[in-house]
């Protein structure tokens, strides 16, 4: 989000800002969808199914934590996968990202 506010190849709302401008619902969405893509589907999901399977050598096996890592990798899918589904272009936040 920095990098993308930093440079912008517009400040003005346009489509081909980086990112939404700040203050606007639009990145509002754009911060709730990075958030949900880093703490829910990497680190809910990804990171406790690599940690507890095949890193478990090292953090001990536990096959009731990857089960649950799993489920809720896929949850987390279909909603991002319906949110997708809802929006008016080709990507998760509309016509441009």
């Amino acid at each position: 989000t920095y990098l993308g506010d930093q440079y912008n190849f517009s400040k003005e709302e346009d489509l081909s800002a980086l990112v939404p401008p700040a203050g606007t619902r639009e990145r509002g969405l754009y911060d709730q969808t990075l958030s949900v893509l880093l703490t829910e589907l990497d680190a809910q999901g990804l990171w406790i199914h690599r940690k507890h399977e095949a890193l478990g050598h090292f953090f001990t096996y536990i096959p009731e934590a990857v089960s649950h890592a799993r489920k809720y990798f896929h949850k987390t899918n279909r909603t991002l996968i319906q949110q997708l589904k809802d929006k008016e272009g080709p990507f998760l936040l509309g016509s441009n990202f």
